[in-house]
């Protein structure tokens, strides 16, 4: 029986009720570690490869912007989702973890940016940075041991200004919670809103890796980082011990069988549509939607392909078009959504099928849930989210994008650069990261030249190591669809910027 021919019969409110609560996924907000965007129960789903993430010891946690940092960094602080997490993942112990926020980025997170701008005066990074983050950590600590009193950052720095002191109330809390059987992890999130400023932001997370560096010496307290790839790579770090960090860290990697889960399990726990989208998977013979989260790993639409691809193929059809030379609708959207580093995020996903359901409202799509133009539809606005996303942290992106609009790619180099350089482009940018202290396009202490000239190749080069860029075995560039398609470029067989 194909995934078309059902065993019983489905009713029209059925069908709409799914595409609803497709259409209702709300993928663009940001998770936070507390407050209302905090991460909800019905929202946890533990693909394998995430395991390491959340191993308490594990000290550094990588991943895309969108890939589920902050999720996960608020799962372990909040005590619901983490006990849900420990039952998902139970050789973690993660049961047994006390979770104290070090920064998070809002309010009620960790320590603010108001008081770093304080305790660690600009330009002062170096010379106080290790102790302000040493007494954001006992802060932390103490808690285990006086519950009942404020331990804030500048009493911290008054109370050890002697290191010994520091040492000594260290060794005190690791001994109560070592004879309890518990681990205390300190979770540092939202890294890049400690400063606006790459410079001071590189000294002050150089001190941040330091102090938690110097905690591999206790048996119970542990810390966690949650930080982008291209802040470790972009950010001029100076600590020596990085290389060790970095080949400890884990990576939040999707792959397409964890999306489609994740997008299933939304579905199968969905207050208004779990009955529906019940009856929907008995009607393709695809068994019964899990009672309980927490037996999400055995179910089979969590990771199985075959199966995934069978439900979907019922959701949105077998192809992109008439037939198969269009592609197969299962494996497109993340076949598009992909950056140049071949990272594909939840985020990205959800906003592709969220719009999608929302355009296959308005359409007479029968008895499918979305219809393929609609995934093209969802791709395009997915690629202009992204890039306005990106442009957060790059301020000149636009700026950088907007001369190659209408260019076709793939393309030999020079396309790029004669673009550019007719657009003044590698100043403009440069101006650009100056006003915002940003991360500048290209190197500027190799930028000698007062009008910039030549720097076209520093900037492609800064685009690829972004995953904006591509560069192909013949040496031309390509552009992946997920940031093309935002900035209006063209290809001979790919989906056009506009609909």
């Amino acid at each position: 029986m194909s995934a078309r021919q059902k065993s019983i019969s489905l009713k029209p409110e059925d069908i709409s009720t799914i595409r609803d609560a497709v259409a209702q996924f709300d993928p663009s907000a940001s998770t936070t570690i507390v407050g209302e965007d905090k991460a909800k129960l019905r929202d946890v789903f533990a693909p394998t490869a995430h395991s390491k993430a959340l191993d308490p010891a594990t000290t550094l946690v990588l991943g895309a912007r969108g890939a589920g940092k902050s999720f996960w960094a608020s799962v372990l602080f909040n005590q619901d989702t983490r006990q849900l997490a420990a039952d998902l993942y139970p050789r973690l112990g993660l049961d047994k973890l006390q979770v104290q926020i070090g920064f998070g980025g809002v309010g009620r997170a960790g320590v603010s940016k108001a008081v770093i701008d304080e305790l660690v005066p600009y330009g002062q990074e170096k010379a106080t940075a290790d102790s302000f983050w040493q007494a954001v950590i006992a802060g932390a600590a103490l808690k285990v041991t006086e519950r009942d009193q404020k331990h804030s950052p500048k009493e911290m720095l008054g109370r050890f200004a002697n290191p010994q002191d520091w040492a000594d109330a260290m060794v005190e809390v690791d001994d109560i919670l070592t004879g309890r059987g518990e681990t205390l992890l300190i979770v540092f999130d939202a890294l890049d809103a400690i400063s606006e400023d790459w410079g001071r932001l590189s000294g002050l997370i150089d001190a941040l890796m330091r102090s938690v560096w110097e905690l591999r010496g206790f048996n119970a307290i542990r810390a966690k980082l949650f930080m982008r790839p291209d802040q470790l790579s972009e950010l001029t770090l100076r600590f020596v011990e990085l290389p060790k960090l970095r080949s400890g860290a884990a990576k939040l990697g999707w792959k397409q069988a964890d999306l489609y889960g994740l997008m299933f399990a939304r579905l199968a726990f969905d207050e208004d549509a779990a009955e529906a989208f019940g009856r929907f998977l008995e009607a393709y013979s695809l068994g019964k939607p899990p009672e309980r989260q927490e037996d999400l790993p055995t179910w089979k639409l969590s990771n199985n392909e075959a199966q995934q691809e069978k439900l979907f193929e019922a959701m949105a059809g077998s192809f992109m078009g008439a037939g198969p030379r269009k592609g197969k609708t299962f494996d497109w959207p993340y076949n598009h959504l992909a950056d140049g580093l071949g990272d594909v995020t939840p985020r990205s996903f959800l906003i592709l099928m969220q719009n999608a359901a929302e355009r296959s409202r308005s359409r007479d799509a029968g008895d499918l849930i979305l219809l393929p133009q609609t995934i093209r539809d969802g791709l395009r606005e997915a690629s202009k989210v992204r890039i306005e996303q990106l442009n957060t942290e790059y301020p000149w992106i636009k700026r950088v994008l907007q001369p190659l609009a209408g260019l076709r790619v793939p393309a030999t180099p020079q396309v790029f650069f004669d673009a550019w350089k007719e657009n003044a482009t590698v100043d403009a940018a440069l101006k650009i990261s100056r006003r915002e202290k940003a991360l500048p396009p290209v190197p500027i202490d190799l930028s000698l030249k007062p009008d910039k000239s030549g720097r076209e190749p520093d900037l492609a080069d800064r685009l690829t190591k972004m995953g904006v860029l591509t560069s192909r075995l013949d040496g031309r560039y390509d552009m992946p669809d997920l940031f093309r398609i935002g900035a209006a470029l063209l290809k001979k067989g790919g989906v056009t910027p506009n609909a």
